[in-house]
């Protein structure tokens, strides 16, 4: 038969808020407001789904009330589908608590069943989210053990049939119109449903009754529509209370950042630029950048480097949500380490552009760079550490370490060592630089780049380390 595992998360968009208080919490939804989410010190305080907010607040004085949003809990939803498909490949997304995964086609993969469902179980763990599960001989037969916290693990059809038949028609997926007329008959379990013969059922009932159940008998094709991950990396995450400070953001965004990493390893793929994207209240967005001249796909390195980048952001209102996405992604390249104890006291000159970058910005990090213009104050132009300029086709002639700017009058008695060197040239933009250099020697010893104009005047423009 045919394996599916339903996976439940009943409180999806409460797991996902991040925060580290202990405090109970609870989302509302309704224009009467209703509980529909609760964490574990709410629910000791005797607050349960379905009770009104005025009694949850008679109950418990300091309870954190959020809003309901299906929205985040879908966002949420495909976030740790995407987490899934790392380890799984045909997964269903039931909005907007459940994931359908398929595992009849992994169980050759996994070597069995329990091989697979380690992994999944292991994998989900990282997302520190509660969920229930099951499996079932069709879709929507797992569904329905999963979402009645089953926690069935099993591919022997006759006892999942046998938990399936036990549950009541109210616990179903069937519209209440056609649960109150099969009530009326004496039909009150799924076991009464399925006794009734097809061709009776489509002459008493509705023709959406008998869809139901030829699907969750599995004798029925049932349509699903497989989820497929995009290729680009994006993780949102929202913030259980508002933060103020950008150091706040650390921990937030450091979550974000070990999924970036599992992302990125599995694809053998670096990131360059990564954009985080912070929400404020009133729905205000500030985008950050943060850039690694050389790749990196570490999550302890982008965390170095976002935390010297945040040190100059100031936030002008509270953050509530926060969004990471690649920018760019490049293939990782192989480096020279050591094989037992990695890279050992060395850092890159990339990684060391990525660190200045971060901490003084990327347009204050330049690198010079050689031209073909013979004039000594237009030999060199400053760029940005990854432009790749053209090298220059001029041969390397004896230049000082160190130039004068302004050039400086010569006023002490030099001796000449070597020269001249006619520089006569700049006609193009109307520069036009004639010149006579030499190499001379001081009385106290320094080497000097001197040069003599057309009106018999010396000055002094470089000094030789």
């Amino acid at each position: 038969m045919k394996c599916w595992l339903y996976l439940h998360f009943p409180n999806l968009q409460l797991d996902t808020l991040f925060g580290e208080s202990e405090q109970p919490t609870a989302l509302v939804h309704g224009t009467r407001p209703k509980i529909v989410q609760v964490n574990a010190l709410a629910h000791a305080q005797g607050i349960h789904t379905g009770m009104g907010l005025g009694s949850a607040a008679a109950l418990c004085h300091d309870l954190n009330v959020i809003a309901y949003k299906p929205e985040k809990e879908h966002e949420a939803l495909e976030g740790i589908a995407k987490w899934l498909y790392l380890v799984t490949s045909d997964i269903v997304i039931f909005p907007p608590q459940g994931l359908l995964l398929h595992v009849t086609p992994m169980l050759t993969l996994y070597a069995g069943f329990e091989n697979y469902w380690q992994a999944i179980r292991q994998h989900l763990a990282q997302q520190d989210v509660c969920y229930h599960y099951s499996t079932g001989f069709s879709p929507l037969c797992a569904q329905l053990l999963a979402e009645h916290h089953q926690q069935c693990l099993t591919q022997d059809k006759a006892l999942l049939q046998q938990k399936l038949m036990a549950l009541p028609l109210a616990k179903t997926g069937l519209a209440t119109k056609h649960i109150e007329a099969l009530h009326r008959v004496g039909t009150q379990t799924i076991e009464a449903l399925t006794d009734i013969p097809m061709a009776e059922l489509a002459r008493r009932f509705d023709i959406d009754v008998v869809n139901y159940v030829g699907r969750l008998l599995g004798t029925f094709h049932h349509p699903l529509q497989e989820y497929r991950p995009s290729e680009s990396f994006s993780a949102h995450l929202p913030l259980l209370y508002e933060l103020s400070h950008t150091q706040w953001l650390e921990k937030p965004l450091q979550r974000l950042l070990v999924q970036l990493e599992s992302f990125l390893r599995l694809r053998n793929q670096v990131a360059y630029e990564l954009t985080l994207t912070l929400i404020q209240r009133d729905q205000q967005t500030v985008d950050v950048i943060f850039n690694a001249a050389q790749g990196e796909y570490r999550h302890t390195a982008w965390l170095i480097l976002c935390r010297l980048h945040l040190e100059s952001v100031t936030l002008t209102h509270p953050v509530i949500e926060i969004t990471l996405h690649v920018t760019r992604l490049g293939e990782m390249e192989s480096q020279a380490d050591d094989l037992f104890n990695g890279r050992q006291g060395k850092q890159s000159h990339q990684e060391l552009v990525s660190i200045l970058q971060a901490k003084l910005g990327s347009h204050h990090v330049y690198q010079p760079h050689f031209n073909d213009d013979p004039r000594p104050e237009k030999s060199t132009q400053y760029c940005q550490p990854q432009d790749m300029l053209p090298q220059p086709q001029r041969q390397a002639q004896l230049r000082p370490t160190l130039l004068f700017t302004p050039p400086r009058p010569l006023v002490d008695p030099v001796t000449i060592v070597q020269g001249p060197e006619r520089i006569a040239t700049g006609w193009w933009d109307n520069n036009m630089l004639i010149r006579d250099y030499f190499i001379a020697c001081s009385h106290d010893g320094r080497w000097l780049w001197v040069y003599r104009t057309p009106e018999k005047t010396w000055w002094v423009h470089g000094l030789f380390s």
